[in-house]
């Protein structure tokens, strides 16, 4: 039969324990997966485009700006179309879904030299073409189609360094879909 002192010395050493393993438990648990009072490594811009016709092409220009001291290797870029816009094929782009308006959710892998910016280095992806579909909303003024998102974050062996759900900061841009006069 063991002693009072040694059970007594064995579940303080049982409670020692569990207590270790939850402090653990709930730091892992407690402990963001993205880094949540740094400003975001990537300054965002896009242009705001001409109103487009149902069935016609427009094109934004967006900036992207490493105003980190690190370098990219690459760079996550996540686009939210309004409905009635498409983007062209892309094969660093696949749509993972659909926004709350009925638009495509798209992102986009940039591991080419676009992605790789130095510190306080700009890319400029100018003149990226989006399409306005034929059945569009339309009328003899501009018409809304909705907003245009993208969001920014650099990666790091293919797996973002920051949330890419966060929409505030400078690594979310919006700019307005609009459409003209038909060219039916």
């Amino acid at each position: 039969m063991a002693s009072t002192t040694g059970r007594r010395v064995d579940r303080l050493a049982a409670t020692a324990a569990l207590a270790s393993a939850a402090c653990v438990t709930l730091a892992l648990f407690a402990s963001p997966v993205f880094a949540a009072a740094e400003e975001p490594a990537l300054r965002a811009s896009i242009s705001e485009p001409a109103a487009v016709a149902p069935g016609g092409r427009g094109e934004v220009t967006y900036r992207v700006t490493n105003v980190s001291d690190k370098a990219t290797e690459a760079i996550l870029l996540n686009i939210s179309l309004p409905p009635y816009v498409r983007l062209e094929s892309d094969e660093r782009c696949e749509q993972t879904g659909l926004n709350d308006d009925g638009g495509a959710l798209i992102s986009c892998n940039i591991g080419d030299q676009l992605g790789k910016l130095a510190p306080d280095e700009t890319t400029v992806a100018t003149d990226t073409p989006f399409f306005v579909a034929y059945d569009a909303p339309q009328s003899t003024e501009p018409t809304e189609l909705g907003q245009l998102g993208a969001l920014v974050v650099p990666l790091h062996n293919g797996e973002p360094t920051e949330d890419p759900a966060d929409l505030d900061g400078h690594n979310v841009v919006w700019t307005t879909i609009t459409t003209s006069a038909s060219l039916r």
